[in-house]
């Protein structure tokens, strides 16, 4: 089917269905080896979590970069709410 799509809508569909997908493989692989190593990062971890947010941020059209919330083996995270101060 894909052979009887011009060229610019082929593109357009890889580039809106393919990037988000090869996207969320790439984040859940760097945040299973940060796990994987006590939750401190690693060069490979970082580059795929960088590639990953990358692809994120080109497929969906948008250019600027949110920060990922705190994982549960984070400090930040695992701070009691109590010793928060307002």
């Amino acid at each position: 089917m894909l052979a009887l799509v011009n060229s610019p809508l082929r593109r357009w569909l890889l580039v809106s269905l393919l990037l988000p997908v090869i996207a969320f493989a790439l984040s859940k692989i760097g945040l299973y080896l940060q796990r994987r190593n006590g939750g401190a990062p690693t060069k490979v971890s970082r580059a795929l979590l960088s590639i990953s947010t990358f692809t994120r941020c080109h497929s969906s059209g948008r250019r600027e970069v949110s920060e990922p919330e705190p994982t549960p083996s984070s400090p930040a995270a695992a701070q009691p709410i109590s010793s928060v101060q307002a």
